[in-house]
């Protein structure tokens, strides 16, 4: 008969390099051996997410020998356990062998029982994993109510016969001499596959812009922001390349990389795990070019079996995959009425999803009701609604509007902290890597990333901006420059005609909330100004006449006031009108119109 098993609880990741031999002993023991199991990616974790990591690890013994691991965290005391690598990984699971995992899980769901835990989440546990029926079998039994819900299908290439192989390099080199030839032909390029330290540090920060760019790009942000995420990846590099598990995959054209792809081969898988592209050079495809790459190799690598395309539903995944692996979240409560509630919440949000004009519109609708609670709570509930009735029914709204001053274009370097500025550079065309390194930068701003990814959407659609930035290539200051004729000024709901020929309107500045108070603003328009003229425009710029602030520094930096527009409304008609400041020769022809 054998022993039974024995509990250890760790509150942190021992560094043992027995343990680390043990523990990816009992990892290639497992049904379905994956990277995201080992010890060197806990250790990870660990290394890039402390001290804010609660670690709760579970080495389970019989006898002397090591026969399972579960890698744990929590918020707090008696708050939620879920796994360690909820966060990082594409797969979660207790690790063992297959004839333990039944006695394992269920010693370790009762040790939580025990030391009080309400709440347990068990994200992306695969579903052919045996751990599936033992995880939701053992909270049951301990008195907990469960709910299990599909999370994630992800898509894969199985390289399980010589026809599977054969049809995927067909399919993979089609696809690339397409992309060589097509429109947008991108001539001569090398892919090399890196998983030494040195090479992979050093292509790093290009990946991590590259990535949150276009994430950007795509209306999102990228948890590359994070300094803690980017940590992660770094440390994996050194754990994983020592181990020979890391590959790191680039396109280069003509000597610069314009995709990455973030990946491991383990157990005869290759991961497609974080790809990046230079979102500069999209209408190349030079993320399908890399993919198609790996695939091309993978096919013709007899150790390969598998490239999994990991997490996330990226509709260019299906092209590829001829299977899916499925993961679910298991989630137990002490409560039944929470269970019950996410229960609910689960089933309404499925049945909305099968009427998508529904669920827009209740997702539209919420939108508006937290960006109104957000200014409630912000101004003040009887001001915000005061303000937000009389605009609708009685609003005068005046917008001044300045010229850039020739004569005084020497002297609008009129900064009130000039010390300050003294690692500024000068001032570059708005591009989406500016941004990316402005959201790493600025990362704890909430109201900086929002104004990042409406910048990126205009960046998206041909828009031009400029930015104030460090010699280190910190963004200081964000300026957009439009025509002036045909702008769409929402403050009026009015649409502008230009007072005179090549006119153009700088928009939408902004300073980021922690770089407020240095100038940056003055410094940054009179330095776009003066590249704007002597590219023969005219530049002007608009503010709220209710901010006497932001028109004294326009003042300062060389702007003068021309003349103004103000809206009338009374209830439902209003009626904007001009009112000159000066009447010079290139003001005669101004309509408000």
């Amino acid at each position: 008969m054998r022993p039974r098993l024995r509990l250890v609880l760790h509150r942190q990741i021992p560094e043992d390099e027995l343990l680390a031999e043990q523990w990816n002993q009992l990892v290639f023991a497992m049904e379905c051996p994956e990277v995201f199991y080992t010890y060197e990616w806990a250790l990870a974790v660990c290394r890039a997410y402390s001290p804010g990591l609660n670690p709760l690890l579970f080495a389970a013994y019989r006898g002397d020998a090591l026969a399972g691991i579960a890698a744990l965290t929590t918020a707090s005391e008696g708050g939620q356990v879920s796994f360690l690598a909820g966060a990082t990984a594409d797969y979660c699971d207790f690790v063992s062998a297959p004839d333990d995992r039944h006695e394992f899980v269920q010693l370790v769901i009762e040790e939580l029982r025990r030391m009080g835990f309400s709440e347990l989440c068990f994200a992306n546990v695969p579903s052919d994993s045996i751990s599936a029926r033992e995880i939701t079998a053992a909270v049951k039994a301990s008195n907990y109510s469960a709910f299990t819900r599909p999370a994630y299908e992800c898509a894969r290439v199985v390289l399980n016969t010589p026809e599977d192989r054969a049809q995927v390099a067909k399919s993979a080199v089609r696809k690339l001499r397409r992309t060589r030839t097509g429109e947008y032909g991108i001539g001569e390029i090398t892919v090399s596959h890196e998983s030494g330290w040195e090479r992979v540090n050093a292509e790093f920060t290009d990946f991590a812009l590259a990535h949150i760019g276009r994430f950007l790009g795509a209306g999102k942000v990228s948890s590359l922001i994070h300094s803690e995420r980017r940590s992660f990846l770094l440390h994996l590099v050194k754990l994983l390349s020592a181990r020979h598990w890391l590959t790191v995959s680039t396109l280069k054209l003509g000597g610069r990389t314009i995709a990455w792809n973030y990946g491991f081969r383990f157990n005869r898988t290759w991961f497609w795990y974080q790809p990046a592209f230079d979102i500069e050079q999209q209408h190349l495809s030079p993320g399908t070019h890399l993919l198609c790459e790996i695939l091309r190799q993978a096919s013709a690598d007899s150790e390969i079996r598998t490239v999994d395309l990991g997490l996330g539903d990226e509709g260019y995944k299906g092209r590829y995959a001829n299977s899916v692996r499925r993961t679910l979240n298991i989630a137990a409560s002490r409560s039944k009425l929470r269970s019950a509630t996410q229960s609910c919440r689960y089933r309404l949000a499925e049945l909305l999803k099968e009427h998508r004009p529904l669920e827009t519109g209740i997702r539209n609708t919420i939108s508006r009701v937290m960006a109104l609670r957000a200014g409630a709570i912000e101004r003040g509930f009887r001001t915000y609604l005061r303000e937000r009735v009389s605009r609708i029914l009685v609003d005068c709204t005046e917008v001044l509007f300045f010229e850039w001053n020739i004569q005084d274009s020497f002297t609008a370097n009129m900064i009130p902290n000039p010390s300050s500025l003294k690692d500024v550079t000068d001032v570059r065309p708005l591009s989406m890597e500016i941004l990316a390194q402005a959201a790493m930068t600025y990362v704890g701003e909430e109201k900086t990333l929002k104004y990042l990814l409406r910048s990126a959407k205009r960046l998206a659609l041909g828009g031009a901006g400029f930015a104030l930035v460090t010699a280190g290539g910190d963004p200081l200051h964000f300026c957009w420059v439009a025509p002036f004729d045909g702008f769409k000024m929402t403050e009026l709901d009015h649409v502008l005609q230009e007072p005179a020929f090549d006119s153009v309107l700088l928009f939408d500045c902004w300073t980021p909330i922690s770089r407020r108070g240095c100038g940056y603003y003055g410094l940054c328009i009179s330095q776009v100004a003066t590249r704007l003229l002597a590219s023969g425009k005219k530049p002007w710029i608009f503010s709220a006449a209710a901010n006497s602030a932001s028109a004294r520094a326009l003042e300062r930096a060389g702007f003068v006031q021309r003349f103004s527009l103000l809206r009338k409304r009374k209830f439902f008609a209003s009626r904007v009108s001009i009112s000159a400041k000066q009447q010079p020769e290139s003001m005669l022809d101004l309509t408000a119109a």
